[in-house]
């Protein structure tokens, strides 16, 4: 049996599974995001989840995916997302030592969505692929030869930061980026992939439009109110399609994967896919170099990284 660990900025998701992927028993516990907690406090929180199950199970290693760049092979984290106090902080020895020495695998969470695919979803029966992860930024992973293409600084795959339509004019008001105070301003400085195709940075838009706070728009919402006749919600969705549409159709010209896959909890909602494709199918109209590129829903959500980690596990350790 492995322990799995899936680390959010709200929650720390965990599972015990068996080596195949079948999940046993799930739990979750809150995630302390104050800047003064130590490294340590993380460490023994999953240190006490295991004391529970090696009580009970024999536990043959632990697999965890967290926010931000890691190196897989030291397991160190760099930057940790909303877990700040984690950045450069070897996460792999100090869980190993605290857990009897028990081997430890670390990736990025985007990445491990991107894993699960290919270990037991929708690529799992090809060799190359890019997985696209839509929620608050744009995350995922590329996948080259059924293994995740990390690149020499760790952000191969960090796709929010693919940059969107700008001129030389724009460049003034993206520097204003640091200085942003809150989310409206963010989203109207920046110009990267994550502030046009991101679900988080389309509910931003969208609370602009109804004048509401962000914190009440959902994507629920602006589809409730899209099917309602909402012009605006409606227009908003469709720059949001054609926005991912151009990407899908980037990447495949860079990369040429066999699929390209498309996940994140707002996938869900079938208009999504099918609005994307809709501008996809338009764009491959424009040159033959086109006409082979396939998008697909992903198969997993929720545990995606779950599976996800346990599988860079078994690459690693080459179980796999």
């Amino acid at each position: 049996m492995y322990l799995v660990f899936d680390v959010g900025g709200t929650f720390v998701k965990y599972a015990c599974m068996t080596g195949e992927g079948e999940i046993r028993e799930k739990g979750k516990f809150e995630s302390k995001r104050a800047k003064e907690t130590k490294p340590e406090e993380f460490i023994e929180a999953i240190g006490k989840v295991y004391d529970e199950y090696k009580e009970k199970e024999t536990i043959e290693g632990i697999a965890m995916d967290l926010p931000g760049r890691v190196d897989v092979e030291n397991g160190i984290v760099y930057g940790g997302g909303a877990l700040t106090y984690l950045d450069k902080v070897p996460v792999g020895d100090l869980l190993s030592k605290r857990c009897d020495g028990i081997r430890v695998a670390l990736e990025n969470d985007g990445k491990c969505a991107a894993l699960a695919e290919v270990w037991l979803g929708n690529a799992k029966d090809v060799q190359n692929a890019v997985v696209m992860v839509f929620g608050t930024g744009v995350g995922g992973g590329v996948i080259i030869d059924r293994k995740v293409y990390r690149g020499n600084r760790m952000i191969a795959g960090e796709l929010s930061y693919m940059m969107g339509n700008m001129d030389r004019k724009d460049m003034y008001k993206m520097k204003q980026l640091p200085k942003c105070t809150n989310l409206y301003e963010a989203y109207d400085c920046s110009f990267f992939l994550s502030a046009t195709a991101s679900t988080a940075a389309n509910c931003v838009l969208a609370a602009k439009k109804l004048q509401k706070n962000p914190a009440e728009v959902t994507g629920e919402l602006i589809y409730k109110l899209a099917k309602e006749g909402n012009k605006d919600m409606q227009e908003l969705l469709e720059d949001f399609y054609f926005s991912i549409a151009k990407g899908c159709c980037t990447l495949y010209a860079i990369l040429d994967p066999d699929v390209i896959l498309i996940g994140g909890g707002i996938s869900a909602e079938p208009a999504f896919f099918e609005g994307i494709m809709r501008y996809v199918n338009e764009i491959k109209q424009t040159d033959p170099i086109l006409n082979e590129i396939r998008l697909d829903v992903c198969k997993y959500r929720n545990d995606s990284n779950l599976f996800g980690a346990l599988y860079n596990f078994k690459q690693k350790y080459k179980e796999a």
